[in-house]
């Protein structure tokens, strides 16, 4: 299990001058909650220290113990502007967390609603401008659920009930909206 970084701790605040020096390993490196650097900078929505640590080589495919991305941490906690800059670099929308999320769902269930209207956009001009590769992206984000359920099967178990709150939640919203 990894150990807490000057760069986690660097990412967590914003402060990107140790970042410029993160090597790739360095960026992707995990701590004990199986945390990145990436996922740190995103949830706390440091917007200047994700673009660098972007640039330095981070991994967006990396996940937390519940299988959310960078995306998904973002959304949750409304940081329009990491999301943005996530979007940028093409990032999966359609990505499932453990409990079978996507970051619109996380947005949406965390009531993030400037969030969730920029990632439905984003989904509908990415699936009318190009379905061919919208189509292949919820292809690749089904085959990483596949592999997450490998990796956390317990995990995905304990959150079935969660999940069937959440779609009951996820369709009171979208009635709401």
């Amino acid at each position: 299990m990894g150990t807490t970084t000057r760069f986690h701790r660097a990412a967590s605040t914003g402060n990107v001058l140790p970042l410029k020096e993160a090597t790739r390993w360095d960026v992707n490196a995990p701590d004990e909650n199986l945390l990145t650097p990436v996922l740190l900078a995103a949830a706390n929505g440091q917007t200047d220290a994700l673009t660098v640590l972007l640039k330095r080589g981070a991994d967006l495919s990396r996940t937390d113990r519940s299988g959310s991305t960078a995306l998904h941490l973002a959304a949750a906690a409304g940081h329009r502007q990491c999301v943005e800059c996530l979007l940028s670099v093409n990032v999966n929308v359609f990505e499932l967390n453990t409990a079978g999320r996507t970051a619109l769902d996380m947005a949406k269930l965390h009531r993030q609603v400037e969030v969730a209207e920029r990632l439905e956009q984003y989904q509908w001009q990415l699936a009318n401008t190009n379905p061919a590769r919208a189509d292949q992206l919820r292809k690749r984000a089904a085959k990483q659920y596949e592999k997450l359920k490998q990796r956390y099967g317990t995990v995905i178990a304990l959150n079935l009930g969660e999940s069937f709150r959440a779609l009951e939640e996820h369709t009171a919203l979208e009635e709401s909206v």
